[in-house]
């Protein structure tokens, strides 16, 4: 291929050829010498004629054809009056012998790429041969026996070349027979796993000096003899451990069923505990729970909380980065839970599992929510009392000073219209009449809703703060409460939607304040009706009796707009609201927490954004409360 790179030998050898028979006469002329013989005078159909100069002597050309054919020689000469040197040498074709004129370069080129073609034939076939020994002989020492001898037909000179191989402590091939001159020899080591494991020496008991080509040869021989020597060590090895393993298996076949035994004591210990118990790896994948529906594989978030990713601030990953044990609460689709991750250390002392308890503390959370709520509600009824109190004086002196302002103007009114016709650029407080007479009016009136409104707030207020001066001693029918008390709302209901009425059957009477639980029951009617707004809604309020809990069971739905998360967790607070600009005071909700609490019961809320609110207020029946 090298030579068809260099131009295409072929054509270049026969464009610079001439083929004589020994009569002179032309048989092939190549186009380039035969332009280059006219264009120097020497036209080759007079080449019989020629002279030729060689060693500085002359002769003619027909003769020295003669003698090279007749003695199948070949000579290096030049035609007379030329200095470019030609070669003329013998060559048979069939049964005739023949001669081949050419220029003494490009002959000379040829028979080079000649020569290095054998020599790449030879290099291939001693690489091939040495492959096949080593991959094929299973008796490495014979191989290597053999791998000398083919070496050896593998460089230029087998002749004179002497091959000795070394592995470990034995030698393969011939010694060296005498110390030869440093530069006729060629020594190449064997490496092993990174370490001198042998050698291969050649030497040449001639002056001559090694092509690279065999230098890169006997590299690449040493190579594969190190491939070699590492795959049947590996063998041997394998071997070894096979021996090894077989001892083995049958103890770890006894250790597999004592560990089985051991697994499934631990699995019904973790199925009995009834948080759930998980053992994450560092990809946050389930090796190990205590439940059945979580199984044993999968991502945790998936399993635990159903989501897509890793949690934000996930425990496991605190563990892993950190070491040390890690608790966080998680707000998840209603539910609180509380999560504690602990590290588990493998052999080499690194964390690299962690085991998670997951607590659900929904209950927990709410119990503590709503005895917070009962202290922040004691705490403020006693600042409320006195807030009232303070506000309400200047308040009621405001509200009843503003209506003698309110009739004063009425009063005036006609004097002041009588006496702007008789003077018509009148001004009253820097406004001209006509404005004054228009805006007047309607800002007293605005002050007399505003005190008003500032009267209902501290009556909410005393309400909210005042304690019951009776015991609850009033017999409660819950059924009858709502029945009777659904007149004054109905109307504003009916603007936004339908009420509907699923009172049940076998609601027990129960002690205690039906004042009070009547303005319960209003404000989670009111409530509901403005989270509908404009839009066509529902709402539902039922009651029940839960004969298990001994409990009345009254909840109020809409299907209005919900109630986000992050106001949930604020609504029974005192002056928290959402509905600041039409009117809201924040304390409806807030009272009627402090009522239920009154009467032994709690009140809990559902509600999702764009789907609607649930509130549910549960009150002890008296069996219950005799019984406690």
């Amino acid at each position: 291929m090298n030579a068809y790179r260099d131009g295409n030998l072929i054509s270049r050898l026969f464009d610079n050829v001439i083929i004589l028979s020994d009569d002179c006469s032309v048989i092939y002329g190549g186009s380039g010498i035969n332009e280059f013989l006219n264009t120097s005078g020497l036209p080759l159909n007079k080449i019989s004629s020629f002279e030729i100069e060689m060693n500085g002597e002359h002769f003619p050309f027909n003769d020295f054809l003669s003698d090279t054919i007749l003695n199948k020689s070949s000579a290096v000469f030049s035609f007379t009056g030329l200095d470019k040197p030609f070669v003329l040498f013998h060559s048979a074709s069939g049964d005739k012998d023949t001669a081949v004129l050419g220029f003494d370069e490009e002959v000379d080129h040829i028979i080079r790429i000649e020569h290095k073609l054998e020599d790449s034939v030879k290099e291939i076939q001693c690489l091939y041969n040495v492959t096949k020994e080593l991959q094929f002989t299973h008796d490495l020492t014979e191989a290597f026996e053999r791998c000398v001898d083919h070496i050896r037909r593998g460089f230029s000179y087998p002749d004179e070349t002497v091959v000795s191989l070394q592995v470990k402590d034995k030698l393969y091939g011939e010694k060296h027979s005498s110390e030869p001159d440093i530069r006729s020899i060629l020594l190449q080591e064997i490496i092993l796993n990174g370490k001198r494991y042998g050698e291969i020496s050649v030497s040449l008991q001639n002056d001559k000096w090694f092509l690279k080509e065999e230098i890169n040869l006997l590299k690449e021989i040493a190579g594969k003899i190190s491939t070699a020597l590492e795959k049947d060590e590996k063998q041997k090895n394998l071997e070894k451990q096979q021996k090894i393993l077989l001892a083995k298996n049958e103890v770890l076949l006894r250790l597999t069923e004592d560990c089985n035994r051991n697994r499934q004591k631990l699995r019904t210990f973790f199925s009995a505990i009834t948080d759930k118990i998980i053992v994450v790896d560092n990809g946050f994948n389930i090796t190990l729970s205590n439940k059945e529906d979580m199984g044993d594989t999968g991502k945790c978030y998936e399993k635990m909380f159903g989501l897509n990713e890793r949690c934000a601030e996930c425990p496991a990953a605190e563990v892993f980065e950190t070491g040390v044990n890690v608790s966080k609460e998680r707000d998840e689709s209603d539910k609180n839970y509380n999560l504690t991750a602990y590290p588990i250390l493998g052999p080499d002392g690194e964390i690299d599992r962690v085991l998670e308890v997951c607590r659900d503390i929904t209950t927990q959370k709410k119990m503590e929510a709503q005895l917070l709520q009962s202290y922040k509600l004691a705490s403020l009824g006693k600042l409320v009392a006195g807030v009232a109190h303070e506000i309400n004086n200047p308040n009621t002196f405001i509200l009843g000073n503003l209506k003698i302002v309110e009739e004063s103007f009425r009063d005036l009114m006609p004097i002041l219209d009588e006496y702007y016709q008789k003077n018509l650029e009148l001004k009253i407080a820097r406004l001209n009449y006509n404005i004054f007479k228009e805006n007047i009016p309607v800002l007293v009136h605005d002050m007399i809703n505003g005190a008003n409104r500032t009267k209902k707030i501290v009556s909410d207020l005393r309400n909210f703060a005042k304690k019951d001066e009776g015991l609850l001693t009033d017999d409660v029918d819950l059924n009858d409460i709502i029945t009777n008390n659904l007149t004054l709302p109905a109307k504003h209901i009916k603007k936004h939607a339908d009420l509907e009425l699923d009172l049940g059957n076998g609601v027990p009477v129960f002690k205690g304040s039906i004042n009070k639980l009547e303005q319960v029951l209003m404000n989670l009617i009111m409530n509901a009706s403005e989270a509908i707004g404009a839009a066509e809604g529902k709402i539902i309020i039922s009651t029940s009796f839960d004969a298990q809990k001994e409990e009345i069971v009254l909840s109020v739905s809409d299907n209005g707009c919900g109630i986000a998360d992050s106001d949930k967790k604020n609504i029974f607070d005192p002056f928290y609201t959402t509905k600041r600009n039409s009117g809201g005071t924040g304390l409806g909700l807030s009272i009627s927490y402090g009522i239920v609490k009154e009467h032994g019961g709690s009140i809990e809320v559902e509600s999702k954004p764009g789907k609607g609110t649930k509130f549910t207020v549960r009150f002890p029946s008296s069996k219950s409360k005799e019984t406690a």
